[in-house]
């Protein structure tokens, strides 16, 4: 690009939050995550600290001074013998029924939290959840009350105002379940969270297909909305992770020309939030 060129589109150049989730579900899932650190692809990644593997994975993660390390809060896999968890749609309805054990809640996820701190001697850059289960009742407020009590502030993940090609059945639950009043409670209780969110599809796009979503996301993304990923090396689908396929289909876009030339036509560069 030429120097004046350049100047031109550094000063119209917006920043996007791109993050992966589930570091530490498989050994495929880190080194797709770790490969597109190293590429500088990401701005972060959050991580499933309940799994057996955590600490084992926890020391692949270089001094990841340029990206943000995350927690990524799960109750809807039982990763662990001891982990509690409640398959996602018993967790929704219990959670708007009033019936989520609160005690047990808070007890998970301090001690998620505390298996981060344990691993990288340091609270996480930010907090979101497995299945975006942080924004439900009882758990958002299990959450905030958790940082306040051990006083720190991480920004958050909110799934709402949710940018899409088409709202089905998926992105309105996941822009309505619990979102709005988590962006509302948050902002309150002085936490940071994006401005906006993408990256929800059914994990079924050919390479074509997620570039082509990606082009729709850079688009129309403010500056500094968050774009969730979810990357990996070749994997069959398991019981733990059903969308491996997906997973290299991502990684293969993420670390293409071709999404790189989309960050310079959408006047995009890939950035921390808070950062830019």
């Amino acid at each position: 690009m030429p120097a004046l060129l350049y100047l031109a589109w550094e000063k119209t150049v917006r920043p996007i939050v791109l993050i992966a989730d589930d570091f530490g579900l498989s050994p495929e899932v880190d080194a797709g995550i770790l490969a597109l650190v190293r590429q500088q692809r990401l701005s972060g990644f959050g991580c499933l600290t309940q799994v057996p593997r955590w600490f084992e994975a926890a020391k692949s993660v270089p001094q990841c001074q340029g990206v943000h390390l995350g927690l990524h809060l799960n109750l809807t896999q039982g990763f662990a013998a001891n982990t509690w968890h409640r398959p996602l749609p018993l967790l929704i309805t219990q959670a708007y029924s009033g019936l989520l054990p609160r005690a047990k809640i808070y007890a998970s996820l301090a001690e998620q939290l505390d298996r981060f701190v344990e691993a990288f001697d340091r609270a996480p850059d930010y907090v979101d959840g497995h299945q975006h289960v942080h924004q439900l009742p009882t758990v958002r407020d299990c959450l905030l009350d958790l940082l306040a009590a051990r006083n720190i502030q991480p920004w958050l993940r909110c799934t709402a105002p949710l940018i899409a090609p088409k709202i089905g059945l998926k992105e309105w639950l996941i822009a309505h379940l619990g979102a709005p009043l988590t962006r509302i409670k948050a902002q309150r209780a002085g936490f940071s969270l994006p401005p906006a969110f993408a990256g929800v599809y059914g994990f079924n796009q050919s390479p074509a297909g997620y570039l082509a979503l990606m082009d729709y996301w850079l688009q129309r993304a403010p500056a500094e909305a968050l774009v969730m990923c979810h990357p990996g090396t070749g994997a069959a689908a398991s019981h733990w992770d059903p969308i491996a396929p997906a997973r290299a289909v991502e990684l293969a876009v993420l670390q293409s020309d071709a999404f790189s030339d989309l960050l310079i036509k959408n006047q995009r560069v890939i950035s921390r939030f808070g950062v830019a």
